[in-house]
């Protein structure tokens, strides 16, 4: 967590979280309890908002931890090896229920940043002393973290956009405004009024940043724009399985050369830098005077609480030549007579922590390739595969897969290696309806199939207690 945090509190349910420091987007001074229409009387108060809906995104119960490990630790990327907590145990074994659960207090976090996100947005329209460029550029970063929060909560506690013919299956409850003691209680949306949602904000952020002008200094990958909201629309269609929309958006934000990859040569070495990489789209920024645990303390092999190492499942994938496997991006402990590898994707923790990055350009040549070969265009979806695993392992024969399946399969498994440890793996095996097979695996169920229950978190108790309209996911 930020070391220098306040909180400012509105005369709403809920609170809006806020970082410290001078002009940058981690940099805002201090302020008392301020109503919501004297926070949003100025351009400074709106930054101090938004700047703050950032920062609850690096929370522990958010980014910084949870939100990043669930899904590797649940799909088999990661396992335990010191387990002092019950710290995703539940999770883990697929045990986890209504009432109990790690994932719980991200639900509630995710909930009350929509709170807060709603408010700039509601409010920025009439504060004064700020542009009209200004206010779209607030205007978009606010849209495309709501875009954001309701993508990583359908991914949670919804199946995914493909598992009934209409998207009609139960998805969550939205947040577009924020609701008083007087509204109905709400129901949740479906799958399919839940990604309208998320593109209709996109879509909006991606035209408000036609019009804008940057509101904070510094690196332009700390806060949303054009190119990032692109790439996350990229990954939305991916996701729901447009596969025209997920191309061309993804080839938008490679055509745009704003973004390049990184060589083999420093690919490894970039992940200990504290600044963000040319490869990097977006990434939430670690504060500059961080000091508390963060989500590379779970990866620490010298933090005697809890550590996650990673499976030989996934290290198996990597040959001896490969950037990303154990010679180059990984920390080796013996424990017990028993070599263990951490992942160096986000430093040691404490001080030594690094920022998160949630898109890279990466990733969107394989929402390309993946998009390609579903279109039929196998030549370009080899070739988008090709550049991936070559700039890894410059050692391995270039592929020529002219089996639609087998190039599907290609494409997945190379997600899985390029991505490891980035919060996709358990969300990529559900979007393509398959389930969890874990060998290297210390739980009591290590294998699910698509079908099961548990492969969708609850809905937390405390919230289906007071809502009866909250339908309960099956299972729980």
């Amino acid at each position: 967590m930020f070391k220098r945090k306040y909180i400012i509190t509105f005369c709403l349910p809920l609170t809006l979280l806020a970082v410290t420091g001078c002009e940058s987007i981690l940099d805002k001074e201090p302020t008392d309890r301020l109503s919501v229409e004297e926070t949003f009387k100025d351009l400074d108060g709106v930054k101090t908002a938004l700047a703050g809906a950032y920062g609850s995104l690096m929370e522990i119960e958010t980014y910084n931890a949870r939100l990043m490990l669930y899904p590797d630790v649940a799909a088999g990327n990661s396992h335990y090896i010191n387990r002092q907590t019950d710290f995703l145990y539940e999770e883990y074994n697929f045990s986890q229920s209504a009432q109990e659960g790690t994932m719980q207090e991200s639900y509630v976090s995710l909930y009350s940043t929509l709170n807060n996100v709603n408010n700039i947005i509601r409010y920025t329209p009439t504060t004064l002393y700020a542009t009209e460029k200004n206010k779209n550029r607030v205007l978009g970063e606010a849209s495309t973290l709501r875009a954001l929060i309701h993508f990583e909560l359908v991914r949670l506690y919804a199946r995914p956009y493909a598992h009934t013919a209409d998207a009609s299956h139960p998805g969550i409850v939205l947040s577009l405004k924020n609701r008083s003691y007087a509204d109905p209680l709400p129901e949740r949306a479906t799958v399919a009024e839940t990604y309208a949602a998320i593109e209709e904000d996109l879509l909006n952020a991606i035209a408000f940043f036609g019009n804008s002008n940057a509101v904070f200094k510094g690196s332009s990958q700390y806060y949303f724009n054009a190119s990032s909201a692109k790439a996350l629309l990229a990954k939305v269609y991916l996701y729901k399985g447009d596969w025209n929309k997920a191309y061309t958006y993804a080839n938008e934000v490679i055509s745009s050369n704003q973004y390049q990859l990184l060589p083999n040569s420093t690919y490894a070495a970039s992940w200990d830098a504290k600044n963000p990489s040319s490869e990097s789209v977006f990434e939430l920024a670690i504060g500059p005077e961080f000091s508390g645990t963060s989500l590379g303390s779970y990866y620490d092999v010298l933090d005697s609480r809890l550590t996650f190492a990673a499976t030989n499942d996934l290290l198996s994938l990597y040959s001896e030549t490969d950037v990303r496997g154990v010679k180059s991006l990984f920390n080796s402990k013996d424990i017990n007579g028993t070599p263990h590898y951490f992942t160096r994707k986000y430093g040691k923790g404490g001080v030594n922590a690094t920022n998160v990055k949630l898109l890279r350009l990466s990733e969107m040549y394989l929402i390309r390739a993946e998009a390609a070969a579903e279109l039929n265009n196998l030549t370009q979806a080899n070739q988008d595969l090709n550049l991936i695993r070559l700039r890894a392992d410059t050692a391995a024969a270039e592929l020529e897969i002219t089996d639609k399946p087998a190039l599907l399969d290609a494409i997945l498994l190379e997600r899985r290696k390029e991505l490891a440890f980035e919060g996709n793996l358990h969300f990529d095996l559900m979007r393509r309806k398959q389930g969890i097979s874990r060998t290297d695996c210390r739980a009591q169920v290590c294998s699910l199939p698509y079908e099961d229950d548990r492969l969708v978190l609850p809905l937390p108790k405390s919230t289906t207690d007071v809502n009866p309209k909250l339908k309960q996911n099956p299972g729980y």
